[in-house]
């Protein structure tokens, strides 16, 4: 059983999406199930590098924050202010996007204090930009369930393999996990033939996540910086009208195969990278 759990195919992908998708069939068509993309993040992370918070490394950080995501969308979620009780809650969402551009900096304050002038504030206010440009991007999706776990499911896929090419083990098994827990949800509604819409519930994590990833993944391993705004390829196909007016179970295939298409954009500028540096 200890071998089986050690084979990294079961940490980053089975047990995520099992984990995942028990979290969503149990909720049934209940938005909390969305909690599920986190479970599965923890999952692999509980069997790889284990749950620790001291000292607070770049990579504890992120675990720190994926785990704050969810009750901070959940919060989003039944914000009830007057100004804001509309469809599209902009506020809220503009500020969550805002502490986005906050929190990808933070991450790598450790990695930036090391640096000076503009060495250090452009890295900074690019890692910022993309944070929050991501999460806007993401939570845009959250009234689509289906459009936010094929954003999950691309975004994962696009940062892991990239993070692997970019020598970054640790992120591409978070990208993985990504993607499996965002596959388990796309899962639990083609079943059901129901689509569950994720809420900031569900879409923070996934845009933020992947966010982090990608930024730490540049910061610290060898990430090219144009596999950032390619990642965000990603969640811009979700977002296209794609078969709108199909069946929940056809559009979970075409926004799945169309954002692991858009996926391929990150992987390749990594890939290409790679074949530079070597060549």
């Amino acid at each position: 059983m200890n071998a089986l759990l050690e084979h990294p195919a079961v940490q980053a992908g089975i047990a995520p999406f099992v984990v995942a998708l028990i979290v969503a069939l149990a909720s049934g068509r209940a938005r909390i199930g969305w909690i599920g993309i986190v479970a599965g993040y923890l999952a692999a992370i509980l069997l790889t590098t284990g749950l620790a918070f001291v000292p607070l490394t770049a990579s504890r950080k992120v675990l720190l924050l994926m785990l704050a995501a969810p009750a901070v969308g959940l919060l989003v979620d039944r914000w009830r202010a007057p100004a804001v009780r509309t469809a599209s809650m902009s506020g809220p969402l503009v500020l969550l996007s805002l502490l986005a551009a906050v929190a990808a900096p933070w991450v790598l304050a450790s990695v930036l204090a090391q640096r000076e002038g503009a060495q250090m504030v452009l890295p900074a206010a690019g890692v910022a930009l993309f944070a929050a440009v991501a999460v806007a991007l993401t939570l845009r999706l959250r009234a689509d369930g289906i459009a936010t776990a094929a954003a999950g499911i691309g975004l994962g896929a696009g940062v892991g393999v990239a993070a692997l090419l970019s020598a970054s083990t640790g992120y591409f098994t978070s990208g993985v996990a990504l993607a499996a827990a965002s596959g388990a949800l796309m899962a639990a509604q083609f079943v059901t033939g129901r689509m569950v819409p994720a809420g900031a519930l569900g879409a923070l994590p996934i845009g933020l996540g992947a966010a982090l990833f990608a930024a730490a993944t540049l910061m610290l391993a060898q990430m090219p910086w144009h596999a950032l705004p390619a990642l965000l390829l990603v969640p811009l196909t979700a977002g296209l009208p794609v078969a709108r007016t199909a069946s929940t179970r056809m559009r979970a295939v075409l926004l799945t195969l169309s954002c692991l298409a858009a996926s391929a954009a990150p992987m390749l500028a990594a890939w290409f990278a790679t074949q530079a540096a070597a060549s």
